[in-house]
């Protein structure tokens, strides 16, 4: 066989083994109208290439029957490669395209009659075999043909391309194939090229350009893994058609060199088979690999890790510092910037994977790049789209933000059918011309967008379902329980500055109802609602503390600035058309000034709102440890007024118990006087002294359901008993509730028995948490106990007393008022002279 015929051989079988390759790979993966159309045309291909070979290779029925199977796979490639553009950009109507099926195949019928080109005539010339062609004047007709429907082809690209479906670029490398194989196949059918395999060989250029397609425009999506079957199916093609090909040049090499061992022949030739097989098989394989899954796995493995790190992320703005990372990481090379939808319907920029970008772009629901990605939800190039209509219906300033910006691609984020996101790609370098991104990069940012979109509507959810959890729902403010959480948050960081609280409550709010109705009250609560949170603005949080009352924190201000505010809202009330009769009262704390933690802040604003009710109503007061204003002293002798009118009461109690216990007598008065001095001490003002007083005196009135055996144990308790001795708190509590407007002494009474560390009872509060009042209580009911006799014990020295307190400074008692309360003694101020007659 001389190098002619081995070349006509050589290259067919090459473009053969090329299309079948890519024909098994197609068909391994998942089909639909488009990928079947695909299939098709390379199966046109193949028929054509094999057939060639078979036709060289003089394979039975014969070399005419195999030239009618090759020739008839030419004629049928342009319908094919119209049918394939046909369903990649979804066509509509089937009237052309049937006739131009029906066109191909009449034509296909007629060549089986020898009208275009004649069978091949075998020739033998210079000891070489050739295959000579006669032509036809009509091969024009098929020629002609065949350029109308190439043609028809790439107007159905030009029109997808200029709606912006499609990038033109993608089919490059495909109609590069065609057209050599089509001026291949010309130039085959002229005497001067005769020698030569020019078809078949610009068949083997266009399977290497539709592998580039494939392989880098991604024309085809070939997603999954590799397949095995098409890949052993064409190794062993391979290496059967090789070794029929070079079975008896081999032969005669290996009965040359190893003369010995030709009785092995058939065995090496075996190994030799076999050992080709397999290397094939992995060239193949690696092939298939880099048009399927080349980079695949690390893709997928980067989406599936990111999915995971998304699905857990429910707080919005991580989940955008999530996304942009994510991007970051893996677009080198390229800035993102997203864009998410607000309440209005516009799309305000939330996030940048550059951090000196400023968050300032927005677009409108109206703009036409909206417009467009709500019709069309799919990543589009910004070459693509700047040919649509939408581009052009953006004014210019528009159209220079995004050459500004170098926007690259555009990526739409739907969830429900709708936009809820947009991603802009932008290229770094701004002096790059093609700002193109490819096909798998297309891919890989739509994929993530789908994730993110699932992920981004879970965090929209939620933060829905939060901002409900946070909000009140009459009213849209904060409501007690988040405002509490903010409220650490504020004072945490307003720890070494300054910060105030005040509580605005609605005087006779329950009147004003009775007068207009619950729907009018609810009215005016909305409406003052929506004035104080402008009046505050950024300057604090407002949030509805009950049902008439509002709370306002001021970080970084003082009680003067939250006077000022509450002022403004008086105004603003009292200027409301009919609502002259509706007015509100007011108390405001501080921290440091006053206050040394939120439950203080909190009680001291309550105790300053309380004072405003009990002296007129419709005033604010501030509260203030310093004594003397003119507030604080009237609601002093208020307060001293109603215990003297409730002391009968509270005497009776406390003699019913003595009866009992004559020990638990003195020692509530004894506990009254010394609280009370402590917190003067402490510079709180008269009427929280007051308080304190008064708790003193009921601290212990539970004690009067404590059975009297436990009350006058002489021995120490067992922990049964001593549960029952804890509930006498409780009990307490349940007395006090019913003695006519005492309830203010509640706070102190219920914490007296609580410890610094936390470990008191009976609600484990510790350190600050602990209401001051309570705190001065533990102190001087501590102090009383250890001082004076009981049935169980003798009654300690005074140093041992005031050793025992400061060894537990700061486990049982707060350190610094037990300090103060140290310091008390020992000067005389607190009395011990009443301990002396024991």
């Amino acid at each position: 066989m001389s190098l002619n015929e081995r070349v006509f051989i050589i290259v067919p079988l090459i473009a053969s083994i090329c299309n079948i390759f890519l024909l098994l790979t197609v068909a391994s993966v998942k089909k639909d109208r488009m990928v079947r159309s695909f299939m098709e045309l390379l199966m046109t291909f193949t028929i054509w290439s094999l057939g060639s070979l078979f036709m060289r290779m003089d394979l039975f029925p014969g070399p005419s029957f195999w030239y009618m199977v090759s020739i008839t796979g030419i004629f049928l490639v342009p319908f094919f490669l119209y049918n394939f553009i046909y369903f990649y950009t979804n066509t509509r109507g089937y009237f052309l395209r049937g006739v131009l099926l029906v066109s191909w195949i009449i034509i296909a019928v007629m060549n089986l009659s020898n009208v275009f080109i004649t069978n091949p005539q075998i020739v033998y010339a210079g000891g070489e075999r050739r295959f000579e062609y006669g032509v036809s004047p009509l091969l024009a007709l098929p020629v002609v043909l065949a350029v109308f429907t190439i043609l028809l082809a790439c107007y159905l690209i030009y029109r997808s391309c200029k709606e912006g479906n499609i990038s033109i670029s993608q089919f490059f490398p495909l109609f590069v194939g065609v057209f050599v194989m089509f001026f291949g196949t010309v130039a085959a059918a002229f005497p001067q090229m005769v020698s030569l395999p020019v078809d078949t060989f610009s068949c083997t250029i266009n399977a290497i350009c539709i592998y580039y397609m494939l392989c880098k425009r991604r024309v085809v999506h070939l997603e999954g893994v590799v397949s095995n079957e098409p890949i052993y199916a064409v190794s062993i093609l391979c290496a059967v058609l090789i070794m029929v090909n070079l079975h008896d040049r081999f032969s005669a090499l290996y009965r040359r060199l190893l003369p010995n061992y030709a009785a092995h022949e058939m065995i090496v030739l075996s190994v030799v088979m076999t050992l080709g097989t397999l290397g094939l098989y992995q060239l193949l394989h690696w092939l298939m690999s880099n048009l399927l899954t080349k980079k695949s796995e690390e893709r997928e493995l980067r989406l599936r890790q990111f999915s995971t790190a998304a699905s857990k992320t429910l707080k919005l703005d991580a989940l955008l510092r999530l996304y942009c990372s994510f991007l970051q990481e893996n677009l080198r090379g390229h800035t993102a910037r997203v864009f998410l939808r607000d309440s209005g319907g516009s799309y305000q920029m939330r996030g940048t994977t550059d951090v000196t970008l400023a968050l300032k772009d927005s677009f409108a629901a109206d703009h036409p790049l909206i417009q467009w990605l709500s019709a069309h939800p799919q990543a589009i190039s910004y070459g693509t789209f700047r040919r649509t209509q939408n581009y052009r219906a953006m004014w210019a300033k528009e159209k220079q933000r995004m050459e500004e910006m170098n926007v690259a691609a555009i990526v739409p984020i739907c969830s429900n059918n709708r936009l809820v996101a947009v991603t802009l790609i932008s290229t770094v370098d701004h002096s790059r011309k093609n700002r193109t991104l490819s096909a798998r990069s297309m891919n890989f940012l739509e994929s993530t967008s789908a994730m993110f979109s699932i992920a981004l509507n879970n965090a929209t959810m939620y933060e829905e379902l939060q901002y409900k959890a946070q909000r009140d729902p009459l009213t849209n403010l904060y409501n007690r329980r988040f405002f509490h959480e903010h409220l650490e948050k504020e004072f945490a960081m307003s720890k070494n500055h300054q910060i105030s609280l005040m509580l605005i409550s609605f005087d006779d709010f329950h009147l004003y109802n009775e007068l207009y109705g619950t729907g009018e009250g609810d009215q005016i609560l909305k409406k003052f609602a929506g004035a104080l949170e402008h009046l505050v603005g950024s300057r604090g949080t407002v949030a509805r503390y009950n049902g008439k009352e509002f709370v306002v924190s001021f970080p970084m201000c003082t009680a003067s600035t939250a006077q000022e505010y509450a002022l403004r809202a008086q105004q603003w009330l009292q200027a409301q058309e009919g609502k002259k009769h509706l007015t509100f009262s007011a108390g405001i704390s501080a921290y440091p000034t006053d206050a040394a933690s939120i439950d203080e802040l909190l009680t001291y604003a309550s105790m300053a709102l309380f004072t405003a009710k009990n002296n007129g109503k419709n005033r604010i007061v501030l509260y203030s440890r310093q004594t003397g204003t003119d507030s604080s002293a009237e609601s002093y002798r208020n307060k001293r007024a109603l215990a003297e009118t409730c002391a009968s009461t509270i005497y009776a109690l406390t003699a019913a118990i003595d009866a009992k216990d004559h020990y638990t007598f003195n020692h509530s008065n004894n506990v009254a006087e010394f609280a009370s001095i402590l917190a003067r001490e402490l510079k709180l003002d008269a009427e929280h002294v007051e308080i304190i007083r008064q708790a003193g005196l009921l601290h212990d009135i539970g004690k009067i359901s404590t059975p009297e055996a436990i009350l006058t144990k002489k021995s120490r308790l067992t922990p049964e008993e001593y549960a029952v001795m804890q509930q006498h708190v409780d009990a307490s509590i349940s007395m006090i509730k019913y003695l006519p407007s005492l309830d203010y002494v509640i706070p102190s009474v219920l914490g007296h028995h609580e410890r610094w560390d936390g470990k008191g009872y009976p609600r484990g509060l510790a350190g600050n948490q602990i209401p001051l009042g309570a705190r001065c209580l533990c102190l001087a009911d501590s102090f009383d106990a250890m001082m004076s006799r009981r049935s169980y014990k003798q009654p300690m020295a005074v140093a041992d007393a005031i050793a025992e307190i400061r060894r537990n400074l700061g486990t049982q008692f707060d350190p610094q008022v037990g300090q103060v309360f140290i310091q008390l003694v020992e000067n005389g101020t607190i009395s011990i002279q009443r301990y002396s007659s024991q």
